[in-house]
């Protein structure tokens, strides 16, 4: 501890220290990354942070038949919680 700070303001500037969020990406040396991301993202801008993602449906280059879009997802979603409830039914 710097013996020029008083203590109560050492405590309170090192407090906030274990809110902090870092970045989390895997590094090329295996250790996660300790960077501050990007406000209102996940990861730092070395690790897309300021990237803002690919293209929503056809004007992705990748896009093909619409099995992963977010309508379809949430169809099987709700489908298999249907398939779920079912099941509880014939338990009782």
């Amino acid at each position: 501890m710097p013996s020029a700070l008083p203590r109560a303001l050492y405590l309170e500037r090192v407090s906030h220290m274990a809110q902090v969020s870092t970045c989390g990406a895997k590094t090329r040396a295996g250790t996660s990354c300790l960077r501050s991301p990007v406000r209102g993202r996940k990861r730092c801008r070395l690790h897309g942070g300021l990237s803002p993602g690919a293209p929503r449906g056809s004007r992705n280059g990748n896009y093909t038949k619409g099995d992963w879009t977010r309508e379809a997802l949430e169809e099987r979603r709700w489908v298999r919680d249907l398939v779920r409830s079912f099941g509880k039914l014939e338990a009782i």
